[in-house]
């Protein structure tokens, strides 16, 4: 399968490594919090010195415990500082410091909620490579801690360049005025294994504490509350794979001791999953577990965009021409005649692959919009013309993020994003107005616009709840959202054909950044439609309405075995 091989590098190129000549190590066995409790005690984390890595019920609230003594309502910051993350290769400029960073949360009934559940962008930060998503997290007392209260939440480190994603927790105690150090450990992660980017990170930070009431704090709250609400059910994998069959495939370890992110089945409206394990045990918030999924953004945040700006503004506009819209573009002999169609599809008859010289130097190592379009334009034209072949290139998704922008200026007037109308129309009404992007870079520090081609950092929810979407043909709540004819032809729900992807899977298609091939099962053959990223990053669309998620690192590109896992537990064929 053609797949994306710049990925193998974040900065720069490297030589693959032999992962396939040591076994995996084995899964985390190291003990668990038991009362009282041995570390992170009062005292330690009044010091300034990393403890051992420990499982993370260490830093999980503990079922003995009791509601907090203090309540929490003020603003934490510190300043940045170097982490102990320790690799086999140099580190990069930046990826062993933590961002200077101001967090501000307010408790309510065990929660820790912070104020901003978008991402944290520290790009102004001089010296870290670290953007920061915080989720809720929990508040208590332990009988051994005295006058402090306990505090931990979950935190999600994600780079500037490619979206990988460090899942951590950071727990510290605190009294009515004052705080402790925080300290954060980070045991799971979707990075590049290929760069060395798995493994652990640690880090001290001593903070400061400023008490402060919000007046926007009950809604705040009441913004949560409706938010939690809304989240889709979430059952036990065990509940419909009774023999765990599904599970074992999910949890099967190739390289490393936590392989998979996520795995998950979508069915009826209700997620099914197993807490994610990661090299110290569980994940004590699933919740917000983060994951960078790359080249699922094509599907999961590009095609959702042309989807809605086709019903907001007509079909038409997958025939509009990117020349129109692209001003860098508008000469240049290879993209004459290519639609937003085309460019969805990787078919724009134009040279590019996911080489580094197509990929790395031209796109990821940008920053401003202009001068990736501006880097873009130096590819020249492919023999095929438009709609001809396809041909994989995350620089096409970029120009076509470029061109919806410009798209929607001309139709709304100066100042109006098509993400943003995407998060109001779409996003917001099904409950993931969090979903994360990356974005280019712009000097005067106003809003870029996202890449697409890759930079998506979903938490399962916000996955399923596209992915729902998309199964109800883009309908919600009776309103048609995206375009449904588009939908339907992305899904294989109709008699259009796509592209034929020419790669070793036979029957492999490719239809608006979806791709599709025939599953043999026990009864009959289904054609599984599925978002792929670097690292084997699936979301799999079966014609039962089952969806399948598996996030990862480790390209295990067989999902033969996964279809056919779930279709003992429903049928495609009937």
């Amino acid at each position: 399968m053609h797949l994306p091989t710049i990925f193998r590098t974040l900065l720069v190129a490297i030589v693959l490594f032999g992962l396939s000549c040591s076994p995996p190590p084995a899964p985390w066995d190291g003990p668990k919090l038991t009362q009282p409790r041995d570390q992170l005690r009062v005292e330690q984390l009044q010091e300034d010195s990393l403890p051992a890595y420990l499982d993370m019920s260490y830093y999980a609230k503990p079922d003995w415990a009791t509601a907090a003594t203090h309540a929490f309502s003020g603003v934490i910051s510190f300043a940045a500082k170097a982490i102990n993350h320790p690799q086999e290769r140099a580190p990069y400029e930046g990826e062993n410091v933590f961002p200077a960073t101001e967090l501000a949360f307010i408790s309510h009934e065990g929660e820790l909620i912070p104020l901003q559940k978008d991402i944290i962008r520290t790009a102004d930060t001089v010296g870290s490579l670290w953007d920061v998503i915080v989720g809720t997290g929990k508040i208590w007392q332990e009988p051994e801690d005295g006058e402090w209260s306990r505090a931990s939440f979950p935190l999600t480190l994600t780079e500037r360049y490619m979206g990988q994603t460090r899942n951590c927790v950071a727990t510290f105690v605190y009294q009515s005025e004052t705080i402790s150090n925080i300290c954060v450990q980070c045991s799971q992660e979707t990075a590049d294994i290929n760069d060395r980017q798995v493994g652990d990170i640690q880090v001290v930070l001593p903070a400061k504490y400023k008490p402060e009431i919000f007046v926007d704090s009950a809604e705040v709250i009441a913004q949560h509350l409706e938010y939690q609400a809304r989240k889709l059910p979430v059952l036990p994998l065990s509940t419909v794979d009774a023999e765990g069959e599904l599970s074992a495939i999910f949890t099967e370890r190739i390289y490393t001791s936590a392989s998979t992110s996520i795995g998950a089945i979508l069915m009826d409206d209700k997620i099914y999953f197993d807490p994610p394990q990661t090299r110290h045990g569980t994940y004590p918030y699933p919740d917000d577990l983060r994951c960078g999924v790359y080249s699922v953004t094509k599907s999961l945040a590009g095609s959702l965009a042309l989807f809605y700006l086709a019903e907001r503004y007509g079909e038409d506009i997958l025939d509009a021409k990117i020349t129109d819209y692209v001003p860098a573009l508008a000469d240049h002999p290879g993209w004459q005649g290519v639609t937003f169609a085309h460019t969805l599809n990787m078919a724009p008859g134009t040279v590019g692959s996911e080489e580094a010289h197509h990929l790395l130097h031209i796109l990821v190592l940008s920053r401003t919009a202009e001068e990736s379009i501006n880097n873009i334009a130096t590819l020249g034209d492919a023999p095929a013309a438009p709609g001809e072949y396809f041909n994989y290139a995350s620089t096409n998704f970029f120009v076509l993020s470029y061109a919806m922008q410009q798209y929607v200026v001309a139709q709304e007037g100066p100042g109006v994003s098509y993400w943003d109308l995407v998060r109001e129309e779409v996003l917001e009404p099904i409950g993931a107005e969090h979903f994360s992007l990356r974005y280019s870079v712009e000097n005067d520090s106003t809003q870029g616009i996202p890449i697409l081609g890759y930079g998506a950092r979903p938490t399962l929810d916000e996955a399923a709840k596209i992915s729902r979407l998309l199964i109800n043909d883009g309908k919600h709540e009776g309103r048609q959202l995206l375009h449904l004819q588009t939908v339907r032809d992305a899904l294989g729900k109709t008699a259009w054909p796509g592209y034929d992807t020419r790669n070793d899977f036979r029957g492999t298609k490719y239809r608006h950044s979806f791709w599709s091939k025939p599953v043999r099962t026990a009864d009959c053959t289904v054609t599984a439609s599925y978002m792929l990223g670097f690292g084997a990053n699936l979301v799999v669309f079966l014609p039962s309405d089952v969806v399948i998620f598996r996030f990862m690192d480790e390209f295990d590109l067989d999902i033969d075995r996964m279809v056919q896992s779930v279709e003992k537990i429903k049928s495609s064929c009937d």
